[in-house]
């Protein structure tokens, strides 16, 4: 199509009546166009009208021309050449990034965090002309919706840290402080993650980080547990860590733990204390484990209480503390007593809690018997005396009463956690000890779910190249494998012939 077309059809959108029709027909034109000339999309990209007919009116019923219009920007998106060194691009892309249309800011935000993405991957991201392109993504950050401001996050974290020092993108920082909870928190988290990228990024953004720690002091419990949770990342970096010893980030919050009587409504922040410090732990476990110890005994308090509403976050916290083989040997060196006798009592809780709490303790297992490389015989023997606590011996009863149940979820939980623990060669003895565990493991049963056939099979796998078994057992568990995890048994049926009379 001509230059006019475009032009003319634009023209047409003046008209309320002619939307519909010329919005449509600029949608096939464009879809049938592998790259329109630039000043077309330019043209498009910077028209009013065009706008207009992406707005979201307050009525209940939607404009259908909405989506069309959106579709077609879509296409103009697709088709520009995004340079983020472009000195056009903020004039370009303004009207989107701007618009009242969350839909369409996400879909112009998503076409700079893919050309971003792009420049990374190929070793080097361009530098920005000026400020522009950046307030206007900063500006989504102060926007009602999670889905555009998640996008912005990830734009800035790439490009922001060219102009941090920069006194207009410093004060356009301080001006999301000002604001309401929900933007503060984006700006906490923005903040973190540029902190992760170097020293320098971190102190250029310290205020922000300041800003975030006051929050702690907050009567807020929801917004100092948010603050916990976007803080944590901050640890993973040795220059991080080193900020939050110096601002005694975690003696502060230890001691709203310690003081629980003084302040009864700390008591509802202990959950999201336990899960700070244990994604610390996940990263930092020397600095957590031998650091805080009153810390360690509030959560194995909590892992015996039987209180449904927090041990889920209390599992969740100790299978972090000991992921890692320095939290590991750290917890069996300063606290064995306890992870022992929390073991004990989660033997007890697959026999008493609700499914999804059982789920839940079968996943925090997991994750603690996951390890990516073959453990040392001191790690492993701390495994072996863990897993028979929770077990009670050498055995695996407690997993395969688990696994007989009617909870799909849970199941699949259960032999997750039995594949893992046939890692270990103590796992496979454990097995074999079981009545009817290699039996049921064996079967071929029709109505379980294709995803428990195929686990079982996978266990299956590991038992048939186990020095652990006699060779008859081998040759049975071989024959399984090779029969694959979906094979189904021929029924046998044996005819007999009537008996004539003589």
């Amino acid at each position: 199509m001509e230059e006019s077309w475009w032009v003319a059809s634009l023209k047409a959108l003046e008209t309320k009546a002619q939307r519909m029709g010329a919005l449509t027909k600029m949608n096939t034109a464009i879809a049938k166009e592998a790259a329109l000339p630039r000043q077309i999309i330019a043209g498009l990209l910077t028209n009013p009208e065009l706008y207009d007919c992406a707005r979201l009116s307050g009525d209940s019923g939607k404009d259908p021309s909405v989506d069309v219009a959106l579709e077609l920007l879509g296409h103009c998106l697709d088709q520009l050449a995004v340079d983020t060194a472009d000195e056009q691009l903020p004039r370009l892309l303004g009207r989107g990034l701007a618009h009242s249309n969350p839909a369409l800011r996400s879909l112009v935000l998503a076409s700079v965090l893919k050309e971003l993405r792009r420049q990374l991957n190929a070793g080097q991201v361009h530098t920005l002309p000026g400020n522009e392109l950046l307030f206007l993504i900063l500006d989504e950050l102060k926007q009602p919706e999670t889905e555009g401001s998640s996008l912005a996050i990830n734009i800035l974290s790439i490009v922001l840290v060219q102009r941090l020092s920069d006194a207009g993108v410093q004060a356009k920082l301080v001006e999301l402080l000002q604001k309401d909870e929900i933007v503060r928190c984006r700006a906490y988290e923005l903040g973190v993650v540029l902190a992760k990228g170097s020293a320098a990024s971190l102190t250029a953004v310290e205020f922000i980080l300041d800003a975030a720690l006051s929050e702690l002091d907050n009567d807020d419990v929801l917004l100092q547990a948010s603050v916990m949770e976007i803080l944590v990342p901050l640890a993973e970096q040795n220059h991080g860590l080193s900020y939050m010893e110096r601002r005694r980030v975690f003696d502060v919050i230890s001691t709203r733990v310690q003081r629980i009587e003084e302040n009864p409504l700390d008591a509802l922040l202990i959950p999201s204390i336990m899960k700070f410090f244990g994604k610390i732990a996940a990263v930092q476990p020397q600095k957590i484990i031998a650091g805080y110890p009153h810390m360690l005994a509030c959560l194995f308090q909590q892992l015996q209480s039987e209180d449904e509403t927090i041990l889920p976050t209390a599992m969740d916290t100790l299978s972090n503390l000991a992921s890692t083989p320095q939290g590991k040997v750290l917890l069996h060196l300063h606290f064995n007593t306890a992870v022992e006798e929390s073991f004990k009592k989660y033997s007890s809780y697959t026999k008493k809690l609700s499914a999804p709490i059982k789920e839940r303790l079968l996943n925090s297992l997991d994750v603690i018997y996951s390890v990516e490389t073959p453990p040392t015989k001191e790690i492993n023997a701390i495994l072996k005396t863990w897993y028979e606590s929770f077990a009670g011996g050498a055995q695996a009863n407690a997993i395969m009463e688990l696994i007989n149940t009617p909870f799909p979820d849970l199941q699949l939980a259960a032999l997750g956690l039995l594949k893992t623990i046939c890692k270990y060669g103590w796992g496979i003895v454990a097995l074999k000890n079981t009545g009817g565990a290699v039996e049921f493991l064996l079967s071929r049963q029709k109505d379980l779910h294709k995803d428990v056939k195929f686990l079982k099979w996978e266990i299956m796998e590991m038992l048939a190249i186990s020095s652990e078994f006699s060779p008859t057992e081998t040759v049975r568990f071989t024959a399984y494998v090779n029969e694959g995890p979906y094979h189904i048994q021929a029924d046998v049926n044996i005819a007999t012939e009537p008996q004539g009379n003589a």
